[in-house]
C-alpha cells in the first residue's frame, strides 16, 4: 500500500498493546513514560535501513513521541521524520482535557525549528490551524441556523469563553 500524495509505501513499524490508556493523561511524568513503555513493540523486520516517515495525531507534553523515536532508531530505522495531523498545541485546554498549563506543552519548550532535534527526530512538521479548519469543514450550520465551528483555544489561546481568574 502507498500514500497516494507521495507514494511512500505504507508499512507498520510499531504494534500498539490497546489495553494501555492515552499516556497523555495520565496524573505525572513518571505515569506517562511507564505507559509509553508498555503501550509499543517495535517491528523491526520492517524498520532495517529504512527512513520513516511517523504520522501522530497531536503532541501534547511529548512523553510518547520521543520514546518512540528512540524504538525505531534502536531497531534500525536510518530517519525518523514526525508529522503531526494537529497544529501545535500551545494553550492549556479548560473544556474538558488535561492540559493544565502552558509549561507541560510540549510546543512551548523549545521554537519550532529546535523541536525536531529536542525530541530526536531528524524533521518535525505539524498542520497548520487554517489547514486543520479545512480538513474539519468549518461553518456547518445546524437546525436552528446558528453556524458551527470548532475550538482551537489549546491551539491559538482565543477562547470560547470569558475566563475569570
Amino acid at each position: 500500500m502507498f500514500w497516494p500524495q507521495s507514494g511512500i509505501p505504507y508499512i507498520e513499524v510499531l504494534c500498539k498493546n490497546r489495553y494501555v490508556g492515552r499516556s497523555f493523561i495520565q496524573p505525572d511524568t513518571r505515569s506517562r513514560q511507564l505507559a509509553v513503555a508498555k503501550k509499543f513493540g517495535v517491528l523491526s523486520e520492517n524498520l532495517m535501513g529504512r527512513r520513516v516517515v511517523l504520522v501522530d495525531d497531536s503532541i501534547v507534553r511529548g512523553t510518547t513521541v520521543g520514546p518512540i523515536i528512540q524504538l525505531l532508531r534502536q531497531a534500525g530505522a536510518k530517519e525518523v521524520h514526525i508529522r503531526v495531523a494537529s497544529p501545535p498545541l500551545k494553550h492549556p485546554c479548560y473544556m474538558g482535557i488535561n492540559i493544565p498549563t502552558r509549561g507541560e506543552l510540549l510546543a512551548n519548550q523549545k521554537p519550532l525549528e529546535e523541536l525536531a532535534s529536542y525530541v530526536g527526530a531528524d524533521s518535525l512538521a505539524y498542520l497548520s490551524i487554517e489547514g486543520l479548519r479545512k480538513a474539519v469543514r468549518q461553518g456547518i450550520v445546524l437546525k436552528n441556523n446558528i453556524p458551527t465551528g470548532h475550538c482551537t483555544a489549546c491551539l491559538d489561546g482565543n477562547y470560547p469563553v470569558n475566563l475569570e481568574w
